[in-house]
Order: structure tokens, then C-alpha cells, then sequence
């Protein structure tokens, strides 16, 4: 998503006949800031000053773009000599296209989007080069550059096609062409979706490119489509685009590529991609914990919790989350209540009401006997989860005399570990082929991995 700034009019949904003139600044960093000369609700000039106001939406016409802005703060309310009033506003999301948006049930029938890293993680070139170079002078005598657009490949998910399909550009001019290739996922909606629910599931896709590809993957671009109705009430098809925050920090243009840990063939194609959105959607709180040290910096404390975390949630939703019987255990814990006191039956019932559940050191061990981590890291997964256990009981509880439990840097390694671990474990529930797990085995970052384990098991 590239920066811009305009001049422009804006007004509230309700209020239209309110025009206050502005300026739209947006910056994938900062996000989107209007800073108007006036104040969208006159009722409130000389008021609450200095409190926060909240806006559902705010309209308004700018660089030659009717402009949406989605779940809008306040940020600056003030009166500049000589009565001037002003007013500052941030806001979540920005739509800017041919119309504006309805905030109040507006649906999208398709989703188009593109990142960084996509062309890497696709790896399908539709570009070749013929260099004719004549033999007696090794002069070059014709360059041909030809692009072979690749055939669209779609699939179906519950309720929405996948498909990923090329984009090129020819930026430059006949002194100086360039041309450009990439590629965009899209999204098809059987029944038109809520923003909410768009938004969401490319959310999901980016957070597979971005664990597969072992890298913090950006938006760059993001449009979406729905139908209006005309005059005549024919329905008339629009395209917005969509600018936000990005929710991963921007890297530096020195930084080093990083090799996928998997790419679209390896986790078995689009189809992949499908049964990827279909899991996931009840499930961004995992990705959410399992991603957050890729998308931001943190101290490898929080990484470690949130890689703990990440494991321990995925366990209670997809395994079973007792160690007996449920019915069993309740005719037992009703056994031990009767035997003591009437006064401490209540606190002893209260103090068993979770004892049922599997202990941390037993969800690791299964995740990691799920995720085949005899395979990948070559240890054993009791072993393993012990160590990753015994490292946050010790931050967790501070046991006098005990030491100072595991130091940065093997807190550090067991994150990794717990990443990889839990990315498997999606893998397969979402059902990626078992060459999968022989292309993660002998990437360069787990077996470094693989190598550090040894020294912190």
C-alpha cells in the first residue's frame, strides 16, 4: 500500500448537508489521518474539548475518490486564533473508489489482494527471456521478452472459491521499460459477505504465506467489490480499494530474504489454501498467538509465552480436554467431597474443578507427537515438552533455590520450536501432504533448530 495525501470535503453519513473542508493523510506505518478545518458536529464546538469522540463513519470526496472512513476516533478537538475550529480523526479502515460504502450492512461478493513475498511463495515465473547473440561479434542482436500468462487455478471452500492469478505491470517508458510480474489471491463469495468477515479471511491467508514462507508477509494492495443499485434499478458493479495499519512492522529494504519454509506446491496447491481458510476462521486467536514475534519485535520472554500459548490453545480446541471420563471423574470428585467436612466441601469442590485436565506437559507431548517431531527435530516429544514446560514453570513461579531457570537464549530456540511445532499441527488438520513435513525437515532454519534443541533438551 503505497502513502498518499488530498485535500478534500468530508461529512458525516447522517449529517450530509455538513461539509467540513480536510486533509486525508495515509501511511502503511501511521495508518490514515483526517485533519479538518472545522468540526464535523457544530453542536459540539465549544464542548468536551479535550474527550474522545467516536465516529461509526465519515464520508468524503478526495483525490477524485469517494472516500469511506470505517470505525473513526477523535483524536485532536481544538479552536485556533482567530476561532478556527479543528478537529483530527484516525481510523481503523479506508475505502476509496467510483462510490461510497454503506457502514450499516453493505456485503462484498469478491476480495482481491496481493502481498509481499507472494511471487516467492507461488515460484510459478511467467516471464522468459531470449537473448540472440551473434557469434562473430558477440553482439547482442535481439532480446525477446515474452509473458505467458498462467492459467487461473480455483478452487472451493465451505462457502467462498480461492483462486490465485497473475498481475503484471509495464511501468517506464519506450527509453527506459521495465516490466513487472506478481500475482493476487482472490476471493469469491457464494453469498456476499460483511467486511468483517472479508477482512477476516485475508487475514488468514496472509497468516499462512507468513508462516509457511518463515517471514512477515505485508499487504500491498486490497480491494474489494460489491453491487450498487442505479436509478433505474439495475445493479451496477463496484471496486474499492482498502488502506489500513499494516499489522506487521516494515522491513528495511536491506533485509534479507528469507527462503519459504513451504511454498504453494508444497502444501498441496490453492486446494490447501482452501481447507486452510475453512480450519482457521474459528481459529485466528492461534495464529494471532503463534505470529505475533513474526509480525512484531518483542522480548523473547513474550515470545515464548505467546508461542506457549499458541500450542496450548490449539490443544484445548482440537484434543480432548479431560484425562478420565467426564462422567467418570464427576462420580469420583463427588466421592472425595463426601468424605470430609461439610465446611470444606465447597472449597474442595472448587479446588478440583479443573483438576480433570491434561497438564501442560501432556498437551506438548501430544501436539508434538501429532506434529511429528521425532521426524523433524529428531528428539523425543516427552522430552521435549518437559524442557518447554520446566522453562516457563520457572518464569511463571519463581521457585527459591531452584536457579534462574532458562536463559535468553534457550527461551529463544524453544519458541522456534513451538512455532514449527504448532504450524505441523495446523498443517495437518489442514491436511498438507506428508512431503510437507520432508521439506520443512531439511530447511536450513530447523535444522538450526534441530541443532540448538540439543544443546537446550
Amino acid at each position: 500500500m503505497e502513502a498518499f495525501e488530498s485535500d478534500g470535503l468530508f461529512w458525516l453519513p447522517e449529517n450530509p448537508d455538513v461539509e467540513v473542508a480536510g486533509r486525508l493523510h495515509f501511511d502503511p506505518t501511521a495508518g490514515v489521518k483526517l485533519s479538518l478545518i472545522g468540526t464535523l458536529r457544530e453542536d459540539d464546538l465549544f464542548s468536551s474539548l479535550n474527550s474522545g469522540t467516536s465516529e461509526s463513519a465519515i464520508y468524503g470526496v478526495a483525490g477524485k475518490r469517494y472516500i469511506t472512513m470505517m470505525d473513526c476516533d477523535r483524536i485532536g478537538h481544538r479552536i485556533e486564533s482567530p476561532g478556527i475550529p479543528r478537529e483530527d480523526y484516525t481510523c481503523s479502515f479506508l475505502l476509496a473508489g467510483s462510490s461510497l460504502v454503506k457502514t450499516d450492512g453493505q456485503r462484498f461478493s469478491k476480495a482481491f489482494v496481493r502481498f509481499t513475498h507472494l511471487f516467492d511463495w507461488v515460484d510459478k515465473p511467467a516471464v522468459s527471456r531470449e537473448m540472440v547473440v551473434d557469434k562473430e561479434t558477440g553482439h547482442l542482436t535481439k532480446a525477446v521478452l515474452t509473458f505467458t500468462p498462467p492459467s487461473e487455478d480455483e478452487h472451493q471452500a465451505a462457502d467462498t472459491k480461492v483462486s490465485i492469478t497473475s498481475a503484471w505491470t509495464i511501468p517506464g517508458s519506450q527509453k527506459d521499460p521495465g516490466f513487472t510480474q506478481d500475482y493476487a489471491v482472490n476471493l469469491s463469495y457464494d453469498s456476499p459477505a460483511d467486511f468483517d468477515r472479508v477482512r477476516g479471511d485475508i487475514s488468514v491467508m496472509q497468516d499462512l504465506i507468513s508462516a509457511t514462507s518463515n517471514t512477515a508477509v505485508l499487504l500491498t494492495r486490497f480491494s474489494v467489490r460489491f453491487t450498487e443499485t442505479d436509478e433505474e434499478g439495475g445493479e451496477v458493479p463496484r471496486l474499492v480499494q482498502v488502506y489500513a495499519q499494516q499489522s506487521a512492522e516494515l522491513s528495511t529494504p536491506s533485509a534479507k530474504h528469507r527462503e519459504p519454509l513451504l511454498r504453494l506446491d508444497d502444501i498441496g496447491g490453492v486446494s490447501a489454501m482452501c481447507r486452510w481458510l475453512d480450519f482457521n476462521r474459528s481459529r485466528k486467536i492461534v495464529l494471532g498467538q503463534l505470529l505475533a514475534s513474526t509480525y512484531r519485535k518483542m522480548y523473547v520472554e513474550n515470545r515464548f509465552f505467546n508461542a506457549v500459548s499458541a500450542a496450548e490453545t490449539l490443544h484445548r480446541m482440537e484434543f480432548p480436554n479431560y484425562v478420565s471420563p467426564v462422567n467418570e471423574y464427576k462420580q469420583f470428585k463427588r466421592m472425595l467431597v463426601r468424605h470430609v467436612p461439610k465446611k470444606y466441601r465447597s472449597w474442595l469442590s472448587q479446588q478440583l474443578a479443573f483438576s480433570n485436565e491434561p497438564r501442560l506437559r501432556v498437551r506438548l507431548a501430544e501436539l508434538a507427537e501429532f506434529a511429528r517431531i521425532s521426524q523433524v527435530f529428531g528428539c523425543d516429544a516427552e522430552k521435549w515438552a518437559k524442557a518447554v514446560t520446566d522453562a516457563r514453570n520457572r518464569m511463571v513461579h519463581h521457585d527459591k533455590g531452584l536457579g534462574g531457570g532458562a536463559s535468553n537464549s534457550e527461551l529463544y530456540w524453544l519458541s522456534e520450536s513451538l512455532r514449527v511445532v504448532t504450524l505441523l499441527c495446523l498443517a495437518r488438520f489442514c491436511e498438507f501432504p506428508d512431503s510437507a513435513w520432508d521439506k520443512v525437515t531439511k530447511h536450513a532454519s530447523v535444522q538450526l533448530i534441530r541443532d540448538r534443541m540439543k544443546m537446550t533438551a
